[in-house]
This record gives structure tokens, C-alpha cells and sequence, in this order.
């Protein structure tokens, strides 16, 4: 996503600034302080990633048959097909909720796609961070489908100065193939 990229520079840049002046700054307090502050530094950041990483309930791998069916890119006659692939590196590890209203959700990572097979009609897709819930603050696209149709949604996590959000991305067919050909299906918890 564009807006990660100033992110990851800053990032980067912040990394650069305390490898170098980090060590000068433990130096320059009293004896026993650096390596404390240091420590609980170490624990808080491990800490907080262990957090944001145990609200993870992504689904099992599907199995070879239905993962094939689903890369066909077909519904079943009468049936839509509505598709969620996650991409981009932010908050990768990091489950992504995603539900279909009245119809199914579960979680999604880095990489991985969810499909959902559904009656024509309109359909709620909503996505946002394990750790978030489903706030006003996610994405949330309304999808109308007729007999035969497929949407894919390509979604992502944008940084932003407090706080990240999920943006989603309808694809048209050649892009959509080629996500869903690289990505790993999962299946739905609920």
C-alpha cells in the first residue's frame, strides 16, 4: 500500500538512530540504569507482540481439491462467488477478520484467501484487525452479485499516524487469477 511506505523509511530511519545513539544515551546514565531501562524495554516490545498475535484464530489450510476448485474461479450454476486475499507486509503475522454478513467469517494472514459461494444478491464485506474488532474505522464494502458473477477483494492494512485500518480493493479478472493463483486458501471458522 502507498501510505506503508513512509512508515517502513521512518522505521528503518528509527532503527538507524538507535542502533547508533542508544548505546551513547545507556552510557550516560548511572550505573545499573542503562541495562534495566534496556531490559524492560525488551520485555515491553516482546510483550506487546505477543498480545497482538495470540487474538489470532486464522483456519485450517484447505485441502488441495477445494483449494483447486476455488483458484477456478467458478461458481456453481445459480451461485456467486465472493473472494478476500490478503496482501502487503504490515501486520502480516497478524490475524485480519474478515465476515461476509448472514454468510460466514473467520481470519485471514499475510498471503491467504478466504471464498465464500452465496446466492445472488447484495452482500456486507467487513474486514479489520483480530485485535481491532469491527469498528467504524475498518472497511466495510457492499457487493452485488448476479448469478455466475465473482468478486475478488484484495485487502491490506494502512498505517496511519494512531492507528491502522484495513483498506479493501475490488480486481478485475486478470489481476484477480493471478492473486488468488498466489495466495493460500484458507476456510472459514464460522
Amino acid at each position: 500500500m502507498p501510505n506503508n511506505t513512509k512508515w517502513i523509511v521512518l522505521t528503518v530511519i528509527a532503527a538507524f538512530v538507535g542502533v547508533f545513539l542508544g548505546p551513547v544515551l545507556m552510557r550516560s546514565l548511572p550505573d545499573g540504569i542503562g541495562g534495566l531501562l534496556m531490559i524492560v524495554i525488551l520485555v515491553g516490545a516482546v510483550g506487546y507482540i505477543i498480545y497482538l498475535l495470540s487474538a489470532n484464530k486464522v483456519g485450517k489450510a484447505a485441502d488441495p481439491a477445494m483449494a483447486g476448485n476455488a483458484r477456478a474461479l467458478v461458481p456453481a450454476p445459480g451461485k456467486a462467488r465472493i473472494y478476500v486475499v490478503r496482501r502487503g507486509f504490515m501486520g502480516g503475522l497478524a490475524g485480519m477478520k474478515v465476515e461476509i454478513a448472514g454468510v460466514a467469517s473467520g481470519q485471514i494472514r499475510m498471503n491467504q484467501f478466504v471464498m465464500a459461494e452465496v446466492t445472488p444478491g447484495t452482500y456486507s464485506v467487513e474486514t479489520a484487525m483480530a485485535r481491532n474488532g469491527m469498528k467504524p474505522s475498518n472497511s466495510d464494502s457492499s457487493l452485488t452479485l448476479a448469478e455466475g458473477e465473482v468478486a475478488v477483494l484484495k485487502v491490506g492494512l494502512e498505517v496511519r499516524a494512531t492507528h491502522a485500518v484495513t483498506v479493501q480493493q475490488r480486481l478485475q479478472a486478470g489481476a484477480a487469477r493471478s492473486e488468488i493463483a498466489s495466495a493460500k486458501m484458507v476456510q472459514w471458522t464460522n
